[in-house]
């Protein structure tokens, strides 16, 4: 019965070492590491005639109707200008 209560005890021994020295590594690895910079967003616009979405920085863009759009290409601009303006 001795020898199994010593086997026991050192199994839960060898289980605490290896919690610990994973506690410790994980602390280490952040302490190197610096947190990366969350990726920045890129804003996003619609093309409401061919219902595109497109980054800004590329967006053609036109006053249709008193309001500034974008649009994916000149092609859409164009077909947005020609609509009747209740459209």
């Amino acid at each position: 019965m001795t020898l199994i209560v010593a086997f026991v005890r050192f199994v839960v021994a060898l289980f605490l070492v290896r919690v610990a020295l994973r506690f410790v590594a994980g602390v280490l690895q952040g302490l190197r590491e610096p947190p990366s910079a969350a990726p920045r967003g890129v804003e996003m616009v619609r093309d409401r005639v061919c219902n595109t979405f497109l980054p800004r920085e590329r967006a053609v863009t036109a006053t249709v109707g008193g309001r500034e759009m974008h649009f994916c290409s000149a092609a859409c601009r164009d077909r947005a200008l020609a609509l009747p303006a209740g459209s």
